[in-house]
């Protein structure tokens, strides 16, 4: 129950509640169920914003209150009803279409009302996916519960990476359990390590007979900063919830610490600043960082559009791990994309190119979203004999920012540490290391249908390799030609599909395909046009077919399934979409929806209605 009658530390975690589920409140507050407050006066938006916001966060409680202590709900039964609630995203997307193209231009009552009807729907969405997500719970999700596993990764690792670096995390909380006593019964015969070379195996025995390995590790720390490790490690690993025998073994077997050094210089004086006991406050960063998202869209594209990414937000496979609030850092390079988007359609391109800049810095994909931008600037130049000032003040933004990220680096750890960063990355994304948690185009070509592996395997390792020969030619060819579709496209169109590139040329895992985010924003920004509500339609059909899939009883522990059939859909969405633009692209005419393209670009960059009439919804 939210309000238990013992003192102590429950209180104290209701009172906790009480702060994050205002907090988490503001994301659907600031959108405002979509409603216009622009001609209001300024307390009247302020105070209408709260009294949003103070709904939310007593809906969370009441419907616990009334659950009657009832245990949360668990996590299939949410993905059950992300089926239902995408869905009716996507129904929403074809009805708002539909209101554009035959209600609006009436501009009569019964537009009036419709218009209503389907902002008060997606409110309701909104309300129902946040709901949905906190489990029907005033605070598993979002005031008990942590992701122990991720935390031994990207909190230890950031708090002693400077003893840790990229390669001596596995060994060391190896021997911190060695030291303490073995904790699970059953030991992995082998775990998994790093040098600047490769990843290797190492004999677990033979580790723990290796007193020389284990005085080497000490000695990187110190006595002080080792008993601390080593306190901060056992205290996940054995006094909080989520540790298991066989995720004990998992762990071991994984490829370590993947954060960048930039991302470092930020974390870890966060995480030496927060104790171990309060790991669950370093959780609500990535919600500040999400909330931001949201509420820049907000801003840039208005409430529905903010409400649709809210919706996605919550229903996304992407996101069934880490939870949201579970981790540390996991999250803020999605928001700072979705919130480039948002700043570059408010007409503000060098604060966008900061925005990939510093998405870039924490985990250097992000710089594909510039792809677009970079190529639509090209042949302006080349072919209209001008300069896009705006797509120049993206590159300046960009550079600006990730040259100072780096300089940060450099000056605190060494120029060194970015390098074995990137090294660990490529030796990461090489086919003998993919995981069966890969996606990519590479996954999407593997894939033959096949319905009885759960995990990947070498015969699909060996495939993805061979298929390289023939499969990496038709990528670039068609991340050319999206390319040359982007040419007349605004600016933040250009810029949001910078997921096609990221999807084609990469393997990644499939939580960072949570940055389908961007091209949310910019399809429910203008439903007026069919390629956008198409496009918004699939994205989320693509969350009812994998949701579908983990619920399944005959699919839902067949991991290569689940990665071959999200690979298909994002491959039938980049084809779709690349021969939308090209379409668009060859009969419209030269930069018609960037009127700012050789002067810089204005509040109303990339607009072609009144504002008035723009926005995902009516």
């Amino acid at each position: 129950m939210l309000f238990p009658l013992a003192p102590g530390p429950a209180l104290e975690a209701a009172w906790h509640h009480a702060l994050i589920a205002l907090f988490i409140a503001l994301t659907l507050g600031a959108a405002g169920l979509g409603l216009d407050r622009k001609q209001q006066p300024l307390a009247a938006r302020v105070l209408g914003t709260f009294a949003t916001l103070a709904g939310f966060a007593a809906l969370l409680i009441v419907v616990d209150l009334a659950r009657g202590g009832a245990k949360p709900l668990h996590r299939d039964e949410t993905e059950l009803n992300k089926i239902w609630l995408a869905s009716g995203a996507a129904l929403l997307a074809a009805v708002t279409y539909l209101w554009h193209r035959h209600l609006e231009p009436k501009a009569n009552q019964l537009a009036s009302r419709a218009r209503g009807a389907i902002t008060l729907g997606l409110g309701l969405l909104a309300t129902l996916s946040f709901l949905n997500y906190s489990r029907l719970d005033s605070t598993y999700v979002w005031v008990e519960r942590v992701d122990t596993y991720d935390l031994s990764h990207y909190y230890l690792n950031s708090k002693y990476y400077k003893e840790l670096g990229y390669f001596d995390l596995y060994p060391a909380i190896v021997l911190a359990d060695l030291e303490e006593g073995r904790l699970y019964r059953r030991q992995p015969p082998t775990f998994q390590t790093q040098n600047e070379e490769d990843y290797y195996m190492v004999d677990t025995q033979a580790f723990a007979r290796d007193t020389e390995w284990h005085d080497r590790i000490r000695a990187k720390f110190g006595p002080e900063r080792w008993a601390a490790f080593k306190h901060d490690f056992i205290y996940l690993q054995r006094d909080m919830v989520g540790f298991t025998n066989d995720l004990w073994i998992q762990m071991l077997w994984d490829h370590g610490f993947n954060g960048s050094p930039a991302w470092v210089v930020f974390a870890e004086p966060l995480a030496n600043a927060v104790p171990v006991e309060s790991v669950k406050l370093l959780g609500y960063i990535d919600l500040i960082w999400l909330s931001l998202a949201v509420a820049v869209t907000w801003w840039a594209f208005g409430g529905p559009t903010a409400l649709f990414l809210v919706i996605f937000l919550f229903t996304t496979y992407s996101a069934r791990w880490p939870t949201y609030t579970w981790a540390f850092g996991r999250d803020d390079y999605v928001a700072v994309l979705i919130m480039s988007v948002g700043l570059l359609k408010r007409g503000l391109p060098g604060w966008a190119g900061a925005a990939v800049g510093v998405g870039a810095a924490f985990r250097l994909f992000p710089a594909v979203w510039l792809y677009g931008p970079a190529m639509k600037g090209l042949w302006e130049l080349v072919s209209l004999r001008q300069i896009n000032r705006g797509l120049l003040k993206i590159a300046i933004g960009f550079v600006a920012c990730l040259a100072l990220l780096y300089g940060a680096v450099a000056v605190k750890y060494g120029p060194g540490r970015a390098i074995w960063h990137v090294e660990k990355l490529l030796t990461h994304t090489t086919e003998k290391n993919l995981s069966s948690m890969r996606q990519g185009f590479a996954i999407a070509v593997a894939y033959q249908g096949e319905t009885d592996v759960k995990r990947m395997d070498d015969v699909r390792r060996m495939r993805v390799k061979n298929q390289k020969t023939w499969r990496n030619p038709l990528a670039f060819a068609l991340v050319l030609l999206l390319g040359w579709g982007l040419r007349r496209a605004k600016d933040h169109e250009a810029l949001s599909m910078g997921f096609i590139p990221f999807f084609l040329l990469t393997t990644a895992s499939y939580y960072y395909y949570i940055v389908r985010s961007t091209m949310i924003v910019t399809h429910a920004g203008d439903l007026s046009r069919l390629r956008n509500a198409v496009g918004l339609i699939f994205l989320f059909g693509i969350e009812v077919a994998l949701n579908a899939l983990q619920q399944n009883d005959e699919t839902s522990e067949f991991r290569v399934i689940h990665m071959g059939w999200l690979g298909r859909l994002c491959a039938m969405y980049s084809l779709l979409m690349i021969a939308w633009f090209l379409w668009e692209a060859r009969t419209a005419p030269a930069d018609d929806t960037n009127p700012s393209s050789a002067a810089g670009s204005g509040p109303n960059q990339g607009t072609e209605r009144p504002a008035a009439l723009t926005g995902s919804t009516p």
